[in-house]
């Protein structure tokens, strides 16, 4: 596939998961490869996160700023607020955000993933080559991000236009559960 055809999906579908999965399409269900993704974060087309299900998703701008006007973002806890300060005034590759932040992997997984779920942060572009099919990511504040995308409208019914987008590819069920795992 090619970057150009993922972000037309994107456009119509809002989400779609990195791993395959019984909720959501996938990368690989779709035949999308890790170059399309990488590119898509590149160009800041995407936004990267664990906001459903803690499943790596990638969201279309426009879901991520409908999401964002519905959702109540928990309040930073202590070792997910050191990890975004050390984002507030950089952009970091993974390995420098675990090094800076001295936490074991445990405490810092759960506070990373915390970010990640909750649209604190996302990846703002492709960072060290694992594989041809993987790499680490430098990371930003969602603000930082939002700073480098176009912004939506703020729209009258966001939860009405998410649900008309995100149910063309999931379940209004899951639809659901998504909207209150983040009221």
């Amino acid at each position: 596939m090619e970057y150009a055809k993922l972000k037309h999906y994107l456009e119509f579908a809002g989400i779609l998961s990195c791993n395959s999965n019984p909720y959501l399409p996938s990368l690989p269900d779709l035949g999308y490869c890790w170059q399309d993704i990488t590119e898509a974060i590149n160009a800041h087309e995407l936004f990267y996160s664990k906001v459903f299900r803690n499943r790596t998703v990638y969201l279309s701008n426009r879901v991520y700023f409908l999401l964002k006007q519905i959702f109540l973002q928990k309040p930073l806890r202590p070792e997910a607020e050191i990890i975004y300060s050390l984002l507030e005034d950089n952009i970091l590759e993974t390995s420098e955000i675990k090094r800076l932040s001295c936490f074991d992997t445990k405490t810092y997984t759960s506070a990373f993933n915390f970010l990640l779920e909750n649209m604190y942060i996302t990846a703002y572009k492709d960072g060290k080559p694992i594989n041809p099919n993987w790499s680490t990511f430098v990371y930003s504040t969602a603000s930082y991000w939002e700073n480098h995308v176009e912004k939506t409208a703020t729209e009258e019914n966001p939860q009405e236009l998410l649900k008309d987008i995100l149910t063309r590819t999931m379940s209004e069920e899951q639809f659901l559960l998504l909207v209150k795992s983040h009221s």
